[in-house]
């Protein structure tokens, strides 16, 4: 298909996928989308670059646990509320979901806000009330992510996304200004942060709730609780090898990791460009020419992860991260091609998620993903609990994770009849690339 024929398809795509765009001067609605969307994923990247750039590896290593477990806790407590909503609005009469969506932030952010505050003042458990802080931020996130894309609030929703980022960098940067670093401050922040956020819920709430509120709560939690469990074995998949790391090594360990594992996702910007951008048209796409294109993808972003790899050891010369200490480096460095490999496995999963979604065979997929989870989950506890897993081994855990999800995924689409040769190949293909550039540049 030609340049002339895709560029009309991709706007197409844009004005009928979501409501994303509608009406008025179309040329500039897509170019405020695509600079808003950009700006929003950039700030979201760089953000906690910037964290570890000023902080020592204690403060930034507990964020970036934090930021993982919180994305965990906040799917689980919403109960797969959110991903019910556009149900609710869309695909039947429409059900009023604002006091829903609020009360989403407020039951759970009210235990959470009370265990911050126990944590960190009673217990003397900074970390415990980071985490339990950011989750509440992290409710927010959840809900208001899943309002604003139901609604086609298209400029505000790539900002919502992100809100735990946002707030929890604030927040850091607002203490180390004022001579305020050390988890013992952030641990107190965020206690007092969440108790803020769960105020202005209960708030809200009292203001927006309507009749009628418990059968249309039954409504949404008959329809999300079943989606819950798809929606968790992606999340694990992405957060699972921070969690491991900070459960089972050092918090320095835990600064490579996350500093390294940052890095590496700008692999995957232009991923979410297209992926967010051009959504309609690829979820309307044969799955020969589906096929084709995932190759031709799959196989560019291998080359840019092995050029990343070969720069990355030149570029950390000149960027100094405080949350990694010089003699630290030279690991940091050794990791990254794993941590490239894992980011790799994770754009063609979350690339064939689409496709999964389109033969409705998603959940078949997520049930055999989450056994292979659990096989590492059990290799991973059971070699830090006996002292032998190292940083590098834990890496290389989760980048067989990621890849064996993939391969998982093309399997269920294969007894589906939506062969994939070629994605198939080039998954193979950048696996093979980036290691073998990674093994070359070993310092």
């Amino acid at each position: 298909m030609s340049d002339h024929h895709r560029w009309p398809n991709a706007i197409q795509s844009l004005k009928g996928g979501g409501g994303l765009i509608s009406g008025g001067n179309i040329p500039l609605r897509v170019t405020v989308y695509f600079a808003n969307f950009g700006l929003s994923k950039a700030t979201a990247y760089l953000a906690p670059l910037l964290l570890a750039a000023r902080l020592d590896s204690s403060s930034y290593g507990v964020i970036e646990y934090a930021w993982s477990w919180s994305a965990l806790v906040a799917t689980v407590l919403t109960i797969g509320i959110p991903a019910a909503i556009p149900q609710l609005s869309l695909l039947r009469r429409p059900v009023p979901v604002t006091d829903i969506m609020i009360l989403c932030v407020a039951g759970p952010g009210m235990v959470l806000t009370a265990g911050s505050a126990i944590a960190a003042f009673v217990l003397h458990a900074p970390t415990q009330a980071v985490i339990f802080g950011a989750s509440t931020i992290a409710l927010a996130q959840v809900a208001l992510t899943s309002y604003m894309r139901t609604f086609s609030h298209r400029n505000l929703a790539p900002w919502f996304e992100s809100i735990s980022i946002y707030g929890m960098c604030v927040i850091a940067s607002c203490l180390a200004l004022i001579g305020l670093g050390g988890i013992v401050s952030l641990g107190a922040a965020s206690a007092v942060v969440s108790a803020l956020v769960v105020v202005s819920a209960l708030a809200l709430f009292a203001r927006w709730k309507g009749a009628g509120l418990r059968n249309r709560l039954q409504s949404a939690i008959q329809i999300g609780l079943p989606l819950l469990t798809f929606t968790l074995a992606s999340i694990w998949a992405t957060v699972s090898g921070r969690i491991y790391v900070g459960a089972f090594l050092t918090v320095e360990d835990l600064s490579i990791y996350s500093v390294d594992f940052r890095v590496a996702s700008a692999l995957l910007i232009v991923h979410n460009i297209v992926a967010t951008g051009l959504f309609a048209r690829l979820y309307r796409m044969r799955s020969r020419l589906y096929d084709r294109f995932l190759g031709y993808y799959l196989t560019a972003i291998a080359i840019v992860g092995t050029v990343m790899i070969a720069v990355f050891p030149l570029a950390v010369g000149y960027v100094h991260f405080r949350s990694i200490a010089t003699n630290q480096m030279q690991a940091a460095v050794s990791l990254f091609p794993v941590l490239m490999l894992q980011v790799y496995g994770w754009g063609a999963w979350a690339s064939l998620e689409l496709r999964l979604a389109r033969m409705r065979r998603s959940a078949q997929a997520a049930r055999r993903a989450i056994l292979l989870m659990v096989a590492i989950a059990t290799l991973v506890a059971g070699l830090g609990m006996q002292g032998i897993l190292n940083l590098k081994m834990c890496a290389a855990l989760i980048a067989l994770q990621m890849l064996g999800g993939v391969a998982i995924q093309l399997s269920t689409l294969w007894r589906r009849g939506a062969k994939m040769p070629r994605s198939a190949t080039a998954v193979a293909f950048g696996a093979a690339l980036i290691s073998v550039v990674g093994w070359f540049i070993q310092p």
